[in-house]
């Protein structure tokens, strides 16, 4: 998935130099990063809701997206909390 990735981010996109046809996506491009960020996302929330299930069991394994988790449960001074989505772009 990284290499498709780095791959669509790279092509030449005729969308990007004639912003008026950008719309049409000519060559398919916002359709496949589209979908490619849907598989990322899709694969994110899956080693989160695992590692939600299996760190349940034993508190003892800590590691960066345990400690995310933990952030998740408590605010900071604004009353804010840590969201999913702020937790998949800090693992990518």
């Amino acid at each position: 998935m990284v290499v498709e990735m780095m791959v669509l981010a790279g092509v030449f996109n005729i969308g990007d130099f004639i912003p008026s046809l950008e719309w049409l996506d000519i060559q398919g491009v916002q359709d496949k990063m589209k979908k490619l960020h849907k598989r990322f996302d899709a694969f994110l929330t899956n080693i989160i809701e695992e590692h939600e299930t299996s760190n349940s069991k034993s508190e003892k394994h800590k590691d960066l997206l345990s400690t995310l988790l933990s952030l998740k449960e408590e605010t900071d001074d604004d009353g804010n909390k840590l969201t999913d989505v702020e937790i998949k772009a800090l693992l990518l």
